[in-house]
């Protein structure tokens, strides 16, 4: 009881694998209410500024439903105003859930005041700005589960307005570097081996080469990753195929952005054997509520590989490219309140509760961060959780570490600007900060600074010198910036990677080329 009332009131961040953990100490013990309410303290602290995009949908509706039949009003009253998240679409999924669950009718007949009660929480209490005509109505819900009528509400057009704030279609595409009719071909190819190669039987290394050459990889990031499009079917053509697929994914770096990965060493049947060894941000959301604490440490115990793409664009930028609609007028039987959900979803990006921090990942080698642009510090804070305050926890329970070997060895990170910083806030201290910590195991570093103005080649050369001079490895290093023509140097002032450094550098570099081209190097030592 202890640890879990300590959790939920802690004020530093809130964890993916403590929020699993706290939900099976709930299982375990349901029939305390004290346990029951501390849990909903916990859950709705936790989603505090989070989306869909970064969650489990159906585990976070089955908890909400949970504390909705809560035999104690306390429980649910506790989600009052702060839950679901921030999504009229996820209201709607609730309204459904409710109706829908075989609890209503219990409570219908047992429990019907207070079952008003609630209904008229979650009517006038919860902060979604969007009302249904007849929503949450205790006479209207009578008529649908006893006189059998279809709530029209569950046919309402809205319910196919709004998505889980995945990427824009044509976004997502162009991202997978524009081979849909090369895939397409591929599958064709793939299926032509199948018919034809039913009975045959060659050496492993044949068909290493065939399911090779079929593969596509995500090349433009710090490490190769293996494009997760349809690869069930290549295991499908025949039991060689399966056995190479098997291996190459349980060797190498693959996504794994549609469905949690299932592995399993001991089942012949099974792709994956071992738990993977890259994770995408994206994938966050793909862990089950309902996983066991084991399990998800078994799921992050040999991720070597991560990559993370912040969504700061979308909070400075009208065109987002996460898809969050504004409510239509059209859509009949409700009002909005000028409501706009897309607004609390820029407002929120750059929040301390929108992130969602990971499991400890020990088998860490590698971190790639895309698009960053630094507006806010919960990205640095969640990197630097994930690079140094993981890392400590590992050395200190476990003796055992060599120091000189255990940490990041390639980290790469690619610097954005928007517009003008108003105040040199731009949040890029953390990386000098993770550097010097990892510094006597790094091998290679890459900063690409070619999009943005405020960073100059002589703060990276410094930054290289210092890394290198702490360090016990010979780091490769791959620094890029952008060029500013001279007359415009005295009105930059420049960011800064450290609290001594001046954080209005003025320099004089007598570089020819034009405005805002891309001045790329290389070092190898």
């Amino acid at each position: 009881m202890n640890k879990i009332n300590t959790l939920a009131y802690k004020e530093s961040p809130k964890t993916l694998l403590e929020l699993i953990t706290i939900l099976r100490i709930y299982d375990k013990y349901r029939d305390d209410e004290s346990i029951r309410y501390i849990t909903a303290v916990y859950f709705w602290r936790y989603h505090t500024d989070k989306y869909l995009h970064y969650v489990d949908k159906n585990g976070h509706t089955d908890f909400i439903l949970n504390c909705f039949f809560d035999n104690s009003k306390k429980v649910f009253e506790t989600l009052g105003g702060r839950i679901p998240l921030n999504s009229i679409y996820y209201r709607f999924k609730i309204y459904k859930g409710i109706i829908n669950d075989k609890r209503l009718k219990e409570f219908f007949e047992n429990k019907s005041s207070e079952l008003k009660e609630k209904l008229d929480i979650c009517k006038n209490h919860f902060h979604w700005s969007i009302k249904f005509e007849g929503e949450y109505d205790f006479n209207r819900l009578h008529s649908v589960i006893y006189d059998g009528i279809t709530d029209k509400i569950l046919r309402n057009p809205i319910s196919g307005k709004y998505n889980d704030g995945s990427y824009y279609e044509n976004y997502y595409k162009n991202k997978k570097n524009n081979n849909r009719d090369i895939y397409n071909i591929r599958n064709d190819y793939i299926k032509n081996i199948h018919i034809k190669n039913k009975t045959f039987i060659g050496s492993d290394i044949i068909f290493e080469k065939i399911v090779r050459d079929s593969l596509w990889y995500i090349d433009d990031r710090m490490d190769k990753v293996i494009i997760n499009d349809n690869l069930l079917s290549y295991g499908l053509v025949c039991k060689q195929f399966f056995k190479v697929l098997s291996k190459i994914l349980n060797n190498e770096y693959f996504e794994w952005k549609k469905s949690i990965i299932q592995f399993n060493k001991d089942s012949e049947f099974s792709l994956i054997k071992e738990p993977p060894l890259y994770f995408d941000y994206q994938s966050i959301r793909l862990i089950p509520y309902s996983s066991s604490v084991k399990y998800v440490k078994l799921l992050f115990s040999r991720v070597q590989s991560f990559y993370i793409k912040t969504d700061e664009y979308d909070s400075k930028n009208q065109y987002m490219k996460r898809e969050y609609k504004i409510i239509p007028n059209e859509v009949p039987d409700y009002t909005s309140d000028n409501y706009y959900e897309e607004y609390t979803y820029q407002h929120n990006i750059g929040s301390r509760g929108y992130l969602v921090y990971p499991p400890p990942m020990p088998s860490l080698e590698s971190i790639t961060i895309d698009e960053y642009y630094g507006l806010e510090s919960n990205y640095a804070h969640l990197i630097k959780h994930i690079s140094i305050k993981y890392f400590n926890d590992f050395k200190t329970s476990n003796s055992n570490i060599n120091d000189d070997r255990f940490g990041i060895k390639r980290f790469s990170i690619n610097i954005q600007e928007h517009r003008k910083y108003s105040n040199d806030k731009s949040n890029i201290k953390f990386i000098k900060q993770v550097l010097e910590y990892h510094s006597n195991s790094l091998e290679k570093v890459e900063i690409d600074c070619s999009n943005t103005q405020y960073i100059s080649s002589n703060q990276l050369k410094s930054l290289k010198s210092l890394i290198n001079n702490q360090s016990n490895n010979k780091i490769n290093w791959s620094l890029s910036t952008k060029i500013i023509d001279n007359k415009n140097h005295q009105n930059i002032q420049y960011l800064s990677f450290s609290e001594s450094e001046s954080e209005s550098e003025s320099e004089s570099e007598n570089e020819n080329e034009s405005d805002y081209e891309s001045d790329s190097y290389s070092f190898s030592l």
